[in-house]
């Protein structure tokens, strides 16, 4: 096994988070100005619901340089980061969608392994393994990671 390239950023892509998000808003919006027209207020309001999911689903899906100092995570309308040497846990869910790396006083909530696409995913997989064991950060695995949302990691506008 090859040790992974840390002399530029690998990047993870959401694809699939994106690709449902965008689909998802698409429908829903038909839905609910399909409903409208022909006179269904109430369900085109529902549908206005699903769309506001699809909405959420794409601005919370972005991309995530891994970089051999520090992760950073790119979102529509915000970016986050976090240092190696300030990770202190990692926790991901069990099915893998969900991932936090934690730090005193500080959260970056990113989409887990499930989702990663891109030809830096293996790599950038390898590097964090490589941190991990660099600064000895404790994982763990709890269902807590799919809520947690990111604390004092934001960065620029």
């Amino acid at each position: 096994m090859s040790s992974p390239d840390t002399t530029r950023a690998l990047i993870i892509r959401h694809t699939s988070s994106t690709v449902v998000g965008w689909i998802c808003t698409a429908f829903f919006i038909f839905c609910s100005v399909s409903a409208w027209r022909a006179g269904q207020r109430g369900a085109s309001l529902v549908f206005l619901f699903f769309v506001a999911l699809g909405s959420y689903i794409l601005l919370s899906s972005g991309s995530m340089q891994v970089y051999s100092d520090s992760i950073r995570y790119y979102l529509p309308l915000r970016r986050y980061q976090i240092k190696w040497n300030e990770v202190r846990s990692i926790e991901i869910d069990s099915q893998g969608s969900s991932m936090v790396f934690v730090g005193e006083n500080k959260r970056l909530a990113v989409n887990g392994p499930m989702f990663w696409t891109g030809k830096d995913k293996r790599d950038a997989a390898r590097l964090i393994a490589i941190q991990i064991d660099r600064y000895e950060i404790e994982v763990r695995t709890t269902e807590k990671a799919m809520f947690r949302l990111s604390r004092n990691t934001r960065v620029g506008a």
